[in-house]
């Protein structure tokens, strides 16, 4: 019975030690989960303007051939895909003397096979010159007035995660209702193809003398502040965002405020 007795204390007492270690992995998995109180003191400073957008890839220069008369195709010279140079032969009609590439670069389009007849104006094909590339966004009116000639653009795509492009705002012009911009970069890597999409972050110019704060300091459209030993909620409005940073405004913030936030 002795042993017993024995055999049974023990395993309440690696139980107990079990239940306690149990415990107090919890309490420190909660403790190290709870996110770290961060106090900033405020100060007015600027802000990048930014315009977004998304924007489809041109290419500079392209070749639509066509024909001011009907005949009939004789011989293509070329297929879909087919990179060609300046003066290589395209086509060669009944009618027409064999017609040349006026550019270097890639087939993309050929709409007649060998003996179709081709009418007026109807693009037998089309080539795409894939080294000289611009990039163009429309946008509102708001955003457009915001946006002018040689501002630094941001440029980054879908397919290439975690990289950007640098590049700059050659020209704002209405178009067919629309007002557009076209950012030229010398950035571009090769495998980006005209009509690819882009998301463009174009700097608009500079804000100055503005509170700015961290996006998950403000809940709610309120911001919490240390004064004189105080803690306070102070309503904000919203202003410019910059990457993880957003313009904060009330005329109750003053510098000298402490932001408290997570």
């Amino acid at each position: 019975m002795d042993i017993l007795r024995l055999f049974f204390a023990g395993k309440r007492k690696y139980a107990t030690i079990a239940a306690l270690l149990l415990i107090a992995f919890f309490a420190i998995r909660r403790i190290r989960a709870v996110p770290k109180t961060i106090e900033l003191p405020l100060k007015k400073t600027s802000i990048v303007r930014t315009v977004y957008g998304l924007g489809t890839v041109q290419a500079e220069r392209e070749y639509q051939l066509k024909i001011g008369i009907a005949a009939n195709v004789s011989k293509l010279y070329v297929r879909e895909g087919d990179h060609v140079r300046r003066g290589d032969k395209l086509v060669e009609f009944d009618q027409v003397p064999v017609m040349r590439s006026p550019i270097s670069g890639v087939v993309s389009a050929v709409s007649f096979e060998e003996g179709e007849a081709v009418f007026p104006q109807n693009r037998v094909l089309k080539v795409i010159d894939l080294t000289k590339r611009y990039i163009t966004v429309s946008l509102d009116e708001k955003a457009a007035v915001l946006v002018k000639q040689n501002q630094p653009v941001r440029i980054a795509f879908e397919g290439l995660p975690g990289q950007t492009f640098a590049g700059i705002v050659t020209s704002v012009y209405p178009s067919e209702g629309q007002f557009l911009v076209k950012v030229n970069s010398k950035e571009l890597p090769p495998e980006i193809l005209p009509g690819m999409s882009a998301d463009l972050a174009i700097e608009a110019g500079v804000k100055e003398g503005v509170f700015v704060a961290p996006i998950r300091a403000v809940q709610e459209r309120k911001v919490t502040i240390l004064r004189n030993g105080k803690r306070l909620r102070i309503p904000v409005q919203l202003g410019l965002t910059q990457g993880e940073n957003v313009e904060i405004v009330s005329t109750d913030l003053a510098e000298g405020d402490v932001l408290r936030y997570q």
